[in-house]
């Protein structure tokens, strides 16, 4: 039953990994979900409740980052509300629409169109685009970084 659960734990933290570049799973809240899960099934003894509240606090951490990465990068580069709401409009239906591709095309038209919208200045809505698409990727990465470092340091807790 232990080898069963820990493969099933396991199997969760790989779709929570999934999800860190899919937005649609929510990523790191999964892979904690999954922590804390297998730390009740042990009774806490190896998932300790420090370890879960460090983790908790980088789960925490990379829902501030997933958030605020598109927005300042799109920012950073001169986008307005518009041309940040567009890149997460583009974003959700670009994955749904047109997945994987769509991940990439999408948040930039998204963002385009809605600061070209808003602005109708060509040249800085596609600077808006680009800021937008840099700060989504940079959010994908960091989390994909905190979702691998909760993910190895699980394993080596348990093994």
């Amino acid at each position: 039953m232990d080898n069963v659960v820990l493969i099933l734990v396991i199997i969760a933290m790989v779709i929570g990994a999934a999800g860190t570049v899919l937005p649609v799973l929510p990523g790191i809240p999964f892979i904690f979900a999954a922590i804390i899960c297998y730390g009740w099934f042990e009774g806490f003894h190896v998932i300790t409740p420090n370890y879960l509240i460090i983790l908790g606090i980088l789960t925490l951490l990379s829902m501030l980052f997933s958030y605020l990465a598109t927005v300042l990068g799109a920012r950073h580069f001169g986008s307005g509300k518009w041309g940040s709401i567009g890149a997460v409009i583009g974003l959700v239906l670009g994955l749904f629409l047109f997945p994987p591709l769509g991940l990439l095309v999408g948040p930039l038209l998204g963002a385009y169109l809605g600061e070209y919208l808003s602005q109708k200045d060509s040249v800085q809505a596609f600077r808006a685009a680009v800021g937008a698409l840099i700060g989504l990727f940079s959010g994908i990465v960091f989390n994909l970084l905190i979702a691998l470092g909760m993910i190895v340091s699980f394993l080596v807790k348990v093994f």
